[in-house]
């Protein structure tokens, strides 16, 4: 019984931890944050770490130019094979420039939004750079390409991209989840010992 009840504190604890940080955010993205694209993108691919909510308007990428217009002219869609995929299709007649992603979603699993921001530039006449593709280790998994020379390594990934204008290190979420098993577990032991 004390077992029992030392277990059940325990998950209980875990699931409260992982629902504090839990986002349906980016951990793949294409174009990647500050890449430099020779031709112009077809469409905008991201992956994001949980399931997609299919919600009118929930989800959704938006392009912006330089000016601040918008230039993508459909919405965004979520892959029918992968509710992970998100991705909207670009005009062929993308003018050269620096461009904006601004996306939102919200997340199957728990129902919560997050939005955030990345940056490309298209310059026919430039150096193609793929930029930041993986934007989160902890959650690219094996989906993610191998980071290149020419993008960061993943522990300098850009909070831009994240949900929320930052990113949660999973350092940090596994040290509270530890912090409150042990208070967890050390509690329910203390009342189980003074039970009749």
């Amino acid at each position: 019984m004390k077992v029992l009840a030392v277990v059940l504190v325990a998950l209980a604890s875990l699931m409260c931890v992982t629902a504090v940080f839990a986002h349906a955010q980016p951990a793949t993205i294409k174009p990647g944050d500050k890449a430099v694209v020779t031709s112009p993108p077809a469409s905008i691919d991201m992956e994001m770490s949980q399931e997609m909510a299919r919600n009118e308007g929930a989800n959704g990428i938006h392009v912006l130019d330089a000016a601040g217009k918008e230039v993508t002219t459909t919405a965004a869609v979520i892959d029918n094979g992968n509710r992970r995929r998100l991705s909207v299709a670009m005009p062929s007649s993308l003018a050269p420039g620096a461009y904006t992603v601004n996306w939102k979603t919200l997340s199957a699993d728990d129902g919560d939004p997050a939005d955030g921001q990345f940056s490309f530039t298209y310059n026919p006449g430039g150096k193609a750079d793929p930029g930041q593709e993986r934007v989160r280790e902890e959650l690219a998994g094996a989906v993610s390409p191998a980071p290149t020379a020419s993008s960061p390594a993943p522990a300098a990934l850009a909070p831009s991209v994240g949900a929320d204008g930052g990113g949660t290190s999973w350092v940090l979420v596994i040290a509270v989840a530890v912090g409150m098993f042990v208070a967890g577990s050390g509690t329910t032991f203390l009342l189980v010992q003074r039970a009749p």
